[in-house]
């Protein structure tokens, strides 16, 4: 073989082993982020099951409504929504009293989003302890607006 051959037979070599690695590190760093079921996810002051059915589970063993809350690491609102609302003491209060808290992420989560016909984020859907939808609000809602709501579906329960 000639001298040319073997760089370039060199540089396909390299240029794959090099595709090996990237993708093997980036699958080792989403597995290890990834939620598995039973897991729970801190948002603002409150902490969220990731999973629906141990979240349904925990409400039928308590006779609680759920708060589904569905969100993505890349939303602004989202963000804001937790940083007010979510880190509001009298919300947390009403929300560990009142309901279980389940979180969705859109990005990894998609089919339960494409199920329950979200599109947005943030994305709030609350159930009441027969399992029989009580109320959505799409997108964010300012904490005060948020407040009244809650309040709202608290007594229709």
């Amino acid at each position: 073989m000639t001298n040319k051959k073997m760089k370039s037979i060199s540089k396909i070599i390299t240029i794959v082993a090099l595709g090996i690695i990237l993708f093997s590190i980036a699958y080792y760093f989403e597995v290890s982020n990834s939620n598995d079921e039973g897991d729970y996810i801190k948002l603002g002051g409150l902490t969220f099951h990731t999973s629906i059915d141990p979240g349904i589970k925990e409400a039928k063993n308590q006779s609680k409504p759920v708060f589904l809350y569905f969100r993505s690491e890349t939303c602004y609102w989202c963000i804001v929504f937790e940083k007010e609302a979510l880190s509001d003491t009298k919300i947390i209060d009403l929300l560990n009293k009142e309901f279980i808290l389940i979180s969705i992420d859109t990005f990894k989560q998609k089919n339960i989003a494409q199920n329950l016909n979200v599109r947005t984020t943030p994305y709030m859907i609350f159930f009441d302890t027969d399992g029989k939808e009580i109320s959505r609000i799409p997108g964010y809602i300012p904490k005060e607006e948020f407040l009244v709501k809650l309040n709202e579906i608290i007594s229709t329960l």
